[in-house]
């Protein structure tokens, strides 16, 4: 019922939409009683819900519902339990095994199980002895899988990670292996297979014959928590784990539960209730955290004693004790919260969901709706980190360059748990050809994820669910055959969310064009068609979904233009459109001021310029966040990059100026000079990267206005002869620089000193000479001397063909070691075959040292070489 009610506010929206759509050259009263009749048959409907509802006797209980608005709370970080050690004896005992050298010559590999029940912590302690400093220097190689997959994913998985990442697309089982023996020769390895399943354990043999090249004193451990898998193995070294002891129990609590800062006398008094409470969770490692993650909240003796004696305890739940302390938890949560925690459990067991998407399907479900807040995906952000603090949600992956999470899991019992509230409300079905779950036995999903791990046709019975809110059709080792998009779009009306991404493997392609009654899913939120190949163009009726807030297009290669009509849709938050073959973007863009994602904006010429926005539609656009990546900006002069005004998208961190030009449109080489000089720069920009740049110079002005850059790429720019002032930047943490082929020294300028500098040894400016004045930068006062690079981290040369010449006019005695470079720790030079020396003096930071396909430097620094002596402290790889 109450999905009804959105329903029909839905459809109330659309209809005031299309009238005034389709009437604007009406006069003003036959519109206004156009929706005055509209708004009377939906005011009906709803009331007769309304009615349904109330004799139902159907009473919320919720706070939010009923009034009542729960006291905002702070926000509290993700505290990362997995530091702490809580189980002394077993890790040391791991160790043991790991590290230990026989005497006697290795006829087997060695196998260690670690045994115990979902939420025992065999993750948490496999992961700790992982990242031991002594394990990384033992092994060569380690490798950490997820093993609760199919056969041919966890192969693949070793393949890529024995290959630094670098992703596999072999299909067949045996050519897997075999690349797996090829890689590990050698090499002694740590293999571990964390959350091992029977089902998915058939050819333990083989995987261990493909094994036996790795060298003396490699070992697997695997986890499991089924102990016939340990019997499939045959003779492995296990360590069974139990429940924790009181005291390891009570150090885990205090690392969550005492977050916050007290005093010893508020300490006190809490310890004795918080000791009673861990009790009740029987010394599971899981349960504590969570009941702990929870206690951390309350903030007074009151809020402590209400759940020691909370009356959830008493709950008799036959199997499924282990569910009481997230029941507290999930009491605990406000309304919209815990829709966002149950939507959770449309996905698989060990599966790693996106964060970003997430809160794009929860915004899609409308979860995120706050009275007096429009800030929809902060309030996404805020929800997604009360969940992990809440200890919901767990495994976390960072992004390396800004240390956001990225991706996430789901323990085991916490996925059972919300399933278990949902009653299969949230269902995922995953087609893997053991078995596959009939739909029609389920009446109560709303919210659908199918995953193919074979080759299957796409279950007929689907289009039988007319109120599905949510479809996710997902390929993971296999792929559908079959589906049928017109009755789908005439079935499933009531589509909130269609995600029917990925669906090219390669070899076949499902989807190949989108039929027009897609203008039937009203209420759709969230599309996306990202990776179908195939398609080379969407019809004109998707712009009739008035309410589509999300599209994502990305990787459609065969994606030529987009709907004419696109400016309709004036709700539509995110245009995910990297990587596809768009030659324009349609006359319109400029209405859709909701936009906060806009991967690539292309600047249009000749044919298409009836058809097209210009650059200057931009300018509307100013909620843009993330990163925008403009291509032909070569075509465009330079007033017309102002008119874009770019400086004012505050929330813009990523620029890609792509200025390649179209054979018809005629310009110098001076004119990607001078666009760059007068663009605009985001305020807040951290990352830019610049590709077919054809001028001479890069401005200082514009280099200059990068104050808070942190990463840079410069590619392909052809004519520059002299890399510019770089090192004048504060914040810059990571530079590449690849194809510039009339290149031959980098000196000085490189680091942007200059003979001033060198007569002034004792101080400097941040950010130089006077030229910061012109870019509207104040000089900082001249009270500590100039740093070249002060921030730099990485650094990476590629593909620079003509390079000579790496050589500084300046010494150890005239410019300090920690006043060039001083934070420089990896250093990358590729394909640079004339280049012979590298300014050793000042590497006196680095770590690590990778040199590929320069056969002068290669020579010059092999082992045993004077000048590999002066780099000794580096890790030098040569490949």
């Amino acid at each position: 019922m109450f999905f009804d009610i959105d329903d029909e506010l839905d459809e109330l929206n659309t209809a005031i939409w299309n009238a005034s759509m389709r009437t604007r050259k009406v006069r003003s009263y036959l519109l206004t009683c156009r929706l005055l009749f509209l708004r009377r048959d939906v005011a009906l409907k709803l009331k007769n819900l309304s009615q349904t509802l109330d004799g139902s006797g159907l009473k919320s209980s919720d706070p939010a519902d009923t009034g009542e608005i729960e006291q905002e709370r702070p926000m509290i970080s993700v505290v990362d339990s997995s530091q702490v050690i809580v189980r002394d004896g077993e890790k040391n005992r791991l160790l043991n095994l790991l590290l230990c050298e026989s005497s006697e010559k290795q006829t087997t590999l060695p196998i260690i199980s670690i045994v115990g029940m979902d939420g025992s912590g065999k993750t948490t302690l496999s992961r700790q002895v992982f990242d031991i400093d002594a394990v990384k220097t033992h092994f060569s190689k380690r490798i950490w899988v997820s093993a609760s997959y199919p056969e041919i994913r966890i192969a693949r998985a070793i393949l890529e990670s024995l290959k630094d990442g670098v992703s596999s697309d072999l299909v067949e089982i045996d050519t897997v292996l075999q690349q797996i023996s090829h890689y590990i020769q050698g090499n002694r390895f740590l293999l571990v297979l964390d959350d091992v399943r029977s089902r998915y354990f058939n050819y333990w043999q083989q995987l261990m014959y493909s094994l036996k090249s790795g060298s003396e004193g490699s070992r697997i451990l695997v986890t499991t928590c089924e102990e016939n898998v340990i019997n499939k193995m045959g003779n492995t070294r296990m360590i069974s784990l139990g429940t924790l002891s009181e005291e390891a129990s009570w150090s885990l609590f205090c690392l969550v539960a005492f977050y916050w800062r007290r005093s010893d006398e508020e300490f006190q008094e809490l310890e004795h209730i918080g000791r009673q409470v861990i009790r009740k969770c029987k010394n599971l490692p899981l349960a504590v955290k969570v009941i702990g993650s929870h206690l951390r909240f309350k903030r007074n003796i009151g809020e402590w004693l209400n759940v020691l004696k909370s009356k959830i305890w008493e709950l008799k739940l036959a199997d499924k004790e282990h569910f009481l302390p997230l029941l507290l938890s999930y009491y605990d949560l406000p309304s919209a919260l815990r829709k966002c925690f149950l939507y959770c459990a449309i996905f698989p067991k060990n599966y790693e969901i996106e964060k970003d998407r997430l809160i794009k399907l929860w915004m899609a479900q409308g979860y995120l709706k706050v009275e007096g807040r429009d800030d929809t995906e902060l309030i996404g952000e805020e929800f997604f980190e009360s969940l992990a603090s809440h200890s919901l949600l767990h495994d976390f992956q960072k992004n390396e360059f800004d240390g956001r999470i990225i991706r996430c899991k789901m323990h085991n019992i916490v996925h059972d748990f919300a399933q278990f509230l949902t009653k299969n409300e949230c269902f995922n079905l995953e087609v893997n050809g053991f078995e596959m779950c009939p739909l029609e036995s389920n009446e109560n999903i709303q919210h659908l994820m199918i995953k193919f791990e074979t080759e299957r046709k796409f279950p007929t019975s689907v289009y039988n669910r007319k109120r599905l809110r949510s479809l996710v059709v997902e390929r993971g080792e296999g792929f559908m055959t079959g589906i049928n998009l017109s009755a789908l779009f005439d079935n499933l009306t009531c589509l909130r969310s269609l995600d029917l991404s990925n669906q090219d493997n390669g070899f076949y392609n499902v989807i190949k064009r989108v039929p027009r009654g897609i203008r039937k899913l009203l209420h759709l939120r969230y599309l996306n068609l990202s990776r179908n190949s195939k398609i080379a163009e969407l019809p004109e009726s998707l712009c009739d979904l008035y309410n589509l807030e999300t599209m994502e297009l990305s990787w459609c290669i065969s994606l030529k233009r987009l709907p004419q009509r696109m400016g309709q849709l004036i709700n539509l938050w995110h245009l995910v459109n990297d990587g596809t073959s768009l030659s324009y973007m349609p006359k319109g863009i400029e209405r859709l001021t909701c936009l906060r994602t806009l991967n690539e904006f292309i600047v249009s010429v000749g044919s298409d310029d009836d058809k097209a926005c210009k650059l200057e539609c931009l300018k509307s656009l100013n909620h843009l966040r993330g990163s925008l990546k403009i291509k032909k900006l070569g075509n465009v002069s330079k007033d017309e990059i102002n008119k874009a005004e770019l400086g004012k998208k505050e929330n813009l961190l990523a620029l890609y100026l792509s200025l390649e030009k179209d054979r018809e449109k005629g310009s110098t080489n001076k004119d990607d000079e001078d666009a760059l000089e007068g663009l605009q720069v985001p305020p807040n920009l951290e990352r830019l990267e610049i590709f077919y740049h054809r001028g001479n110079t890069l401005s200082s002005i514009f280099i200059m206005s990068l104050a808070k850059l942190r990463s840079m790429s410069l590619d392909r720019c052809i004519n520059l002869e002299q890399l510019p002032r770089l090192g004048e930047l504060p914040s810059l943490e990571s530079l590449t620089v690849r194809n510039m082929r009339r290149l031959e020294k980098v000196g000085n300028e490189f680091l942007g000193i200059d003979e001033s500098r060198l007569l002034r040894k004792d101080e400097g400016k941040v950010l130089g000479t006077d030229r910061s004045r012109s870019s509207g930068i104040e000089e900082s006062k001249p009270s500590k001397p100039f740093v070249a690079f002060p921030r730099l981290k990485s650094l990476e040369f590629q593909k620079m063909k003509g390079w000579k010449e790496w050589k500084y006019s300046v010494t150890t005695s005239t410019w300090p070691h920690d006043r060039l470079m001083p934070r420089l720790c990896s250093l990358t030079i590729g394909f640079c075959p004339k280049l012979e020396t590298l300014p050793d003096d000042y590497l006196p930071q680095l770590l690590d040292l990778k040199i590929f396909s320069c056969p002068k430097l290669e020579e010059r620094y092999k082992e045993g070489t004077a000048e590999r002596g002066n780099i000794s402290h580096v890790h030098l790889y040569f490949s």
